[in-house]
């Protein structure tokens, strides 16, 4: 509960010493694993994060959970993985998708499985996936997670401009739909409002930056 606090204050590296005794204490705890690789990586620490993903691939790899190998393979794979954890990953993803597409988090699943055919440079196929995510915009959060996502899988394909329509939509969404930050407590999602944010600045670095555009960050 105090990680959760700290959490939506805003209060990064406390929320992270609470998460990470939360770990140590109970090692079985996907939730606690969940919560923690984004506030790693939103106090810097992206050593600890590279750690902690280690980790939760030794635990959860073998998962027969769809929902909690979703949330392990997406914790992955929100910051570039190294190519020695895709093989772990990979299996995850398909322990998720085995599910079927009558799972009550199938919108999830397909987004996941995007992120790591973008992760993966299989850009065609990642496009595919997350092309069918965004026609399922219940959760503001995975949409625009899923609208950066396609920006960069459709930039690596040449597709500029494309790229660059789907990314201002998203920050569009992201500017009307999220909460703002230092405004006011961020709401029960706080962790996927930092994974949309960490794909915010690489969607922007790699799209904006690149073709001499600048925008200001929201």
């Amino acid at each position: 509960m105090l990680g959760i606090v700290h959490a939506r204050r805003e209060q990064w590296p406390a929320a992270a010493k609470n998460y990470t005794k939360v770990v140590e204490l109970r090692p079985t705890d996907h939730e606690a694993y969940h919560f923690l690789a984004p506030l790693l990586v939103q106090a810097g620490d992206l050593e600890a994060y590279r750690r902690h993903c280690e980790r939760i691939l030794r635990q959860f790899a073998g998962t027969t959970n769809p929902v909690v190998a979703e949330r392990m393979a997406k914790d992955c794979l929100f910051v570039p993985p190294p190519a020695s954890e895709f093989s772990a990953i990979a299996r995850m993803i398909e322990t998720a998708l085995a599910a079927g597409t009558n799972h009550q988090y199938w919108p999830y699943f397909q987004f996941v499985k995007g992120l790591a055919e973008y992760r993966q440079g299989r850009f065609a196929s990642a496009a595919e996936w997350l092309q069918r995510v965004l026609g399922q915009n219940a959760d503001i959060y995975r949409t625009v997670q899923a609208h950066m996502t396609l920006a960069m899988a459709q930039y690596q394909l040449k597709q500029v401009e494309e790229a660059r329509v789907t990314l201002a939509k998203g920050l569009e969404l992201a500017e009307t739909r999220f909460p703002k930050s230092g405004k006011a407590s961020l709401d029960d999602q706080w962790h996927d409002w930092i994974i949309a944010h960490v794909l915010m600045r690489e969607a922007k670095a790699l799209i904006e930056d690149a073709s001499g555009h600048t925008q200001e960050a929201k």
